[in-house]
């Protein structure tokens, strides 16, 4: 086996360790987004302390269950509580059921 051989073998080598540590570091980026670790979405009804990812926060839709970005919400005030809704049917519901 010549000098060139060996070389391409330990260059291949740890071309393999970089791409196994990136994937590695992908697969826990995407668990921790798809797994809420205290710090994601409670399960909270009106406004909520949830976080995504970005540090922005979101806000449950108490009818749906669904979170989303308030600044996109549907809002309606029952007395001294906002309700964020993901869309207008959704607060209609809302309202009609607890009417």
């Amino acid at each position: 086996m010549g000098l060139r051989n060996i070389l391409l073998l330990v260059v291949g080598v740890i071309g393999l360790a970089i791409v196994r540590n990136l994937i590695r570091e992908i697969s826990r980026i995407m668990v921790r987004r798809m797994k809420p670790d205290g710090s994601g979405p409670k399960a909270q009804q009106g406004s909520s302390d949830g976080k995504t990812s970005g540090g922005g926060k979101l806000v449950r839709d108490p009818q749906t269950g669904t979170y989303i970005d308030p600044a996109h919400a549907v809002r309606t005030k029952v007395g001294k509580t906002v309700h964020y809704f993901e869309s207008e049917a959704s607060r209609d519901a809302f309202l009609k059921a607890n009417a």
